[in-house]
Formats: C-alpha cells, sequence, structure tokens
C-alpha cells in the first residue's frame, strides 16, 4: 500500500518578536531577553494558519482515502504504476527495464543505486541487527525480479565484522 506524508514547512525565525525597548527589567536588576510569547505577531498568526490548514487537508486526505472501496484503490495504483513508467520512459530507461506492475526501475543502475545506499546506511551509524530483516527484503525484492544482479552478491560483506 502506498504511503503519502505531507511535510509542514514553516520558515524558523531567529530574531526576538519584541520590539526594542519593550523590555521589562527583572526584580534582579539585569532587563528579560528573549522573544515576547505573549502576544501573537501577525507573521505568526499567519503562519498557524498555514499549518492548521495543512493539518486539516492531510486529515481529509486519509478521510477520503478510507472511504475508497477496493477498486478504487486498484485504479488509483494502477494511474501510479503508469505514471512511474512515464518517468522512467523520460528518464531513459529501456522498457525491459522497468517493472509493468510497480512502475519502478529494475535497471543495473538502479540496482546499484539501492545496493550503495545500503552499503552507505551501514558504514554512517554503524551496522545494527535492527537493519537485517529490511536488509532481507531490499535483497528479496532484487532476487526475484533480477536474480542476475543479486548472484554471488553480498552487499554487506566488508563492513559488517
Amino acid at each position: 500500500m502506498l504511503k503519502c506524508a505531507k511535510q509542514l514547512e514553516l520558515p524558523v525565525h531567529d530574531t526576538p518578536t519584541r520590539k526594542h525597548g519593550s523590555e521589562r527589567p527583572h526584580a534582579s536588576g539585569p532587563t528579560q531577553q528573549g522573544p515576547n510569547r505573549s502576544v501573537a505577531q501577525p507573521e505568526d498568526r499567519a503562519l498557524r494558519r498555514i499549518a492548521a490548514a495543512r493539518i486539516r487537508a492531510a486529515a481529509l486526505h486519509r478521510e477520503e482515502r478510507a472511504k475508497l472501496t477496493p477498486e478504487q484503490i486498484a485504479d488509483r495504483m494502477t494511474s501510479l504504476a503508469d505514471a512511474r513508467i512515464a518517468l522512467c520512459v523520460a528518464q531513459g530507461n529501456a522498457l525491459d527495464d522497468i517493472d509493468s506492475a510497480s512502475g519502478y526501475s529494475l535497471s543495473r543502475e538502479s540496482y546499484e543505486r539501492v545496493r550503495q545506499s545500503w552499503r552507505n546506511q551501514a558504514k554512517q551509524p554503524g551496522w545494527s541487527e535492527y537493519l537485517r530483516p529490511d536488509l532481507e527484503k531490499a535483497i528479496a525484492y532484487w532476487s526475484e525480479r533480477r536474480p542476475e544482479f543479486t548472484e554471488g552478491d553480498d552487499w554487506l560483506s566488508d563492513l559488517i565484522q
């Protein structure tokens, strides 16, 4: 099943929202530092409205998705696969290197990218046995579709001690 994630993109402001001279001294003497959070600035309200609208849109998408029939879901998945196939063709992939059911590229270049991604995953934070089930799924996916690529190829042989 295809999972969709909505990302909220809100700018981060490093400048305080208080205007010069609006700071109140503490009883201990020094002036209060930091932004005034008690009064929302116009831009803060606009950002909150944008965030709320995006959250509502994501919730609405989930609600609409829950109302779809299995036939509608299959139709959407077919449309997504067709779109992926069109992208693969536009990128110059041969039709024989495209999985007709999912629309994903099964070219040697795609295999090498996935393999290198797993190698980088093992190098960067270090290998964890927690990752093994996902690695085995990835290898099984490629072994089923392109056994000639995976035959005799141990993705992490020199990285795991």
